[in-house]
């Protein structure tokens, strides 16, 4: 049941689907990519995606990427990754599984993080159907989509049911506290503004005591034996600092992490569906998250 300071989240949403609808709609006329759905007892049915190369015979077994989108854990729209779930896939000849995972504020914290690695778990049971190696996953994820991804490899760390071999976090945010002093800036008309992202916070979680669970605030989260990590930064971005403190707070803990920061970009800058996207800047991400998916399963 939804709370009624929560229906805010429809009128945030209305401007976002006149934005998107040409996109989503261009994603699902025109992408080449297998719809497939899973049932989770957490959020019920979950679709996702599957996007293989183009150059794929049919038969043989191919590697795995999960991939989650944005949006502050309350915004769908996932087919605003298809086209780099697609470049991907052709890049590095793995699978890209782009997930439509459950949202916020109609799934709260911490359901939408259990039913997607309920999903993934679900999924791989049908590897040998969907010609998947089961035993080579990697997750990544932008902004949202990146704190899930972190709390995915926290999960499976305990559970051990995946095996999740390597993680990419896109600009995620690691670290939520009321209190915005770890995330000010030199200029805050380039940052995503203090009230929305309050404005997420109230969507996403029940109380602000989840501030400090692990799973709420991946940095506060013990970091050993965790998969091979790159982190990926943009320099106007408030949530610059908790990614580069989670990266040095990894490699304290004996992990093989990569960070790096994109000078002169904002938050979204990776997509093309944003305002804030730089184009050269864009495709030196995403071959570099390329680079690492193939160094991953060399």
């Amino acid at each position: 049941m939804m709370r009624k300071e929560d229906y805010t989240i429809f009128e945030y949403r209305m401007g976002k689907e006149i934005k998107y609808a040409d996109m989503i709609h261009n994603e699902k006329m025109n992408g080449v990519f297998e719809k497939v759905c899973v049932r989770t007892k957490t959020a019920g049915y979950i679709d996702m995606s599957i996007y293989r190369p183009l150059d794929w015979d049919g038969n043989e077994i191919l590697n795995v990427v999960f991939n989650f989108h944005g949006g502050g854990n309350v915004l769908g729209y996932y087919e605003q990754d298809g086209k780099y779930c697609r470049y991907l896939s052709d890049l590095t000849a793995c699978a890209i599984i782009n997930v439509d995972y459950a949202l916020a504020p109609e799934f709260k914290f911490p359901k939408p993080l259990y039913s997607s690695y309920e999903a993934i778990v679900e999924l791989l049971k049908r590897s040998d159907e969907l010609k998947l190696n089961r035993e080579n996953v990697i997750v990544m994820g932008h902004s949202a989509g990146g704190y899930i991804s972190s709390c995915l490899s926290l999960i499976d760390r305990d559970r051990r049911e995946i095996g999740i071999q390597g993680v990419i976090l896109d600009y995620p945010p690691l670290r939520q506290e009321v209190s915005l002093q770890l995330r000010k800036v030199e200029d805050s008309s380039k940052a995503i503004s203090e009230n929305r992202m309050l404005q997420y916070i109230n969507w996403y979680y029940n109380n602000f005591d989840e501030l400090e669970d692990p799973l709420a605030s991946p940095l506060l989260a013990n970091l050993n034996d965790l998969p091979r990590t790159l982190i990926i930064s943009a320099e106007f971005d408030s949530l610059k600092n908790e990614e580069k403190a989670y990266a040095e707070k990894m490699k304290r803990s004996g992990g093989d992490v990569s960070y790096k920061e994109f000078k002169n970009c904002r938050h979204g800058f990776t997509h093309d569906c944003f305002n804030e996207y730089m184009p050269v800047e864009s495709k030196e991400a995403w071959n570099l998250m390329a680079d690492f998916i193939k160094e991953t399963y060399k």
